[in-house]
């Protein structure tokens, strides 16, 4: 509807560089695994037949608790 028209004669080209953000870890880090029990079940990486494990309520009450598994093997 407006009847300006500015002529483009040559290319914009502007670059900006992002900083990265810090990666927030999900599951508490290393400190979240200290007081976690174990459980027999196969790690599909070294075999080992145990591994920690913990459940979070990741989603609303309706649905079930998330399991998270770590081998115990170091």
């Amino acid at each position: 509807t407006c009847p300006y028209i500015y002529p483009i004669r040559k290319p914009i080209i502007s670059r900006t560089i992002l900083k990265r953000k810090e990666v927030d870890d999900v599951l508490g880090g290393e400190e979240a695994w200290k007081n976690v029990e174990a459980i027999g079940a196969v790690c599909p990486v070294c075999r080992h037949e145990r591994a920690y494990f913990k459940q979070i309520q990741l989603r609303s009450a309706d649905e079930p608790m998330t399991s998270f598994f770590k081998c115990c093997n170091v």
